[in-house]
Formats: C-alpha cells, sequence, structure tokens
C-alpha cells in the first residue's frame, strides 16, 4: 500500500531523513519506533503532504505522492492524527467531527460516519456538545482519532498517540486503535512506547538520526537484545 523509498528531507538547510526506506501492506499495523529527535514526526509530516522531500519517493497504492499536496494526498486516502491532537479547542467535539468530513464522499456520509465515530467511542457520543478543549487528554486523542475517521482513511498515520496520557488511558487509546485495525483500516504508528507498540503491530521499524537503522516483525524486535537495552529498558542477564 505504501512504498517509500530513499527518502531525505528536512527544515532549511538542515537535512533531519536520510535514505528513509519502508513498506506497509495493506491491512498492516506497522510501527515506526526511536527516541525524541530521531525524525519520526519529519517523516510522517513529509508522508503527509506538509514538508516537501528533498529526494525520494514515496508511493501510495502505486501512485506518486512526493510532489501532491495535503489536501490531494487526504482526498487520497492517506490520513494523519497529528502528535498534540491539534484540536479546535473551542469548538464542540461534534463540529470537531464534521470538520473531518474534508472529501466530497465524507461530507456525503457525515451523520453515519459520526455514529460509527459514536460507536467506537461512546464517551464523544455523550460530550458532543462540550468543547473540545475542556475534556481529558485521552478523551482529546479519542477525538483527534475520530476526527480522522471521518474521512475514511485507507492509511491512518498515528503521530505519538500514548504522548501525555496515563498508563490507563493509553492502554484506552491503543485498544481502540487494535479495534481500527480489525475493521481493516490499515495503521502507521509512530511511538516511543516501544513495547506498546510492537505487541500490537505486525512489523517494526527503528529510527536514529533520521534514518531506519533496524526492522523485523514485532516479535524479532521484541526479543532482539541490542532493541531491549535501548528502548525497552530490559537488560539481560549475564
Amino acid at each position: 500500500m505504501l512504498k517509500v523509498s530513499n527518502l531525505n528531507a528536512g527544515y532549511g538547510n538542515v537535512q533531519v531523513l536520510r535514505n528513509v526506506s519502508f513498506h506497509v501492506e495493506s491491512g498492516e499495523m506497522v510501527c515506526i519506533l526511536g527516541t525524541n529527535g530521531a525524525g519520526k514526526t519529519t517523516l510522517l509530516k513529509t508522508l503527509s503532504g506538509l514538508i516537501r522531500p528533498w529526494s525520494g519517493t514515496i508511493e501510495f497504492e502505486g501512485i506518486p505522492m512526493e510532489s501532491k499536496k495535503p489536501e490531494q494526498i487526504v482526498r487520497e486516502g492517506l490520513i494523519q492524527v497529528p502528535e498534540g491532537r491539534k484540536l479546535f479547542a473551542q469548538m464542540t467535539v461534534l463540529e470537531n467531527l464534521e470538520l473531518g468530513a474534508y472529501t466530497e464522499n465524507a461530507r456525503k456520509k457525515m451523520k453515519s460516519n459520526i455514529q460509527i465515530c459514536f460507536e467506537l467511542f461512546p464517551i464523544l457520543q455523550e460530550k458532543q456538545h462540550q468543547a473540545a478543549g475542556s475534556m481529558s487528554g485521552g478523551q482529546q486523542q479519542m477525538l483527534a482519532i475520530a476526527r480522522a475517521l471521518m474521512s475514511k482513511p485507507k492509511l491512518l498515520l498515528l503521530d505519538e498517540p500514548s504522548t501525555g496520557l496515563s498508563p490507563l488511558l493509553t492502554k484506552q487509546v491503543f485498544d481502540v486503535i487494535r479495534s481500527i485495525k480489525s475493521q481493516g483500516v490499515t495503521v502507521l504508528l509512530v511511538e516511543q512506547n516501544a513495547y506498546q507498540a510492537l505487541a500490537m503491530s505486525d512489523r517494526g521499524y527503528v529510527i536514529e538520526n533520521g534514518g531506519i537503522v533496524m526492522e523485523g516483525t514485532s516479535g524479532e524486535l521484541i526479543n532482539d537484545e541490542q532493541l531491549k537495552s535501548s528502548y525497552l529498558g530490559i537488560v539481560s542477564e549475564s
């Protein structure tokens, strides 16, 4: 579904991504792991068209994406939930959801899509007339995900969905992401919470200093000694 080859990008004269290559198959959940500053958010912004790549290719369902505008990429079905949620805090939950129905097809099915989101996130139906900014962090993250689902993504990009959440709320959000994947939505998950991300993903990649340094199935990565010590905080007994 998504094929990224030799992607280079950055800000001004500062290069962040260095020859990044990876792929995501239809129906998969793939995670990108890395520490702060490794290039994870820059990668998602480049995939979403918010940053124009310097070189390399991005193919989504065989269609070149590297020269497309963000709104064109959304219409193709590649939709991001940004880090920090980026909700319209003064607007209601319902108004935020309605704004998520960006494409023409989504607007035609707005009412039914809102109902689907309410079934997936009952708390949003309960608080639909409440200002988005007045909700808890976990509830806001659920709204951010629901808003992205309003445009019926083929591939959902999630940027650090557990940031700032308690362990209990993190579990709830990850349970919802699993449910979304079970409904046939392909997911690319960027996370610092390496163990949780790998536990629910099919495959994973590790990015350091803007480049992919490790890849494998989730089982392979969870059991990798270097990854255990660097990202999972596990030191093997010798």
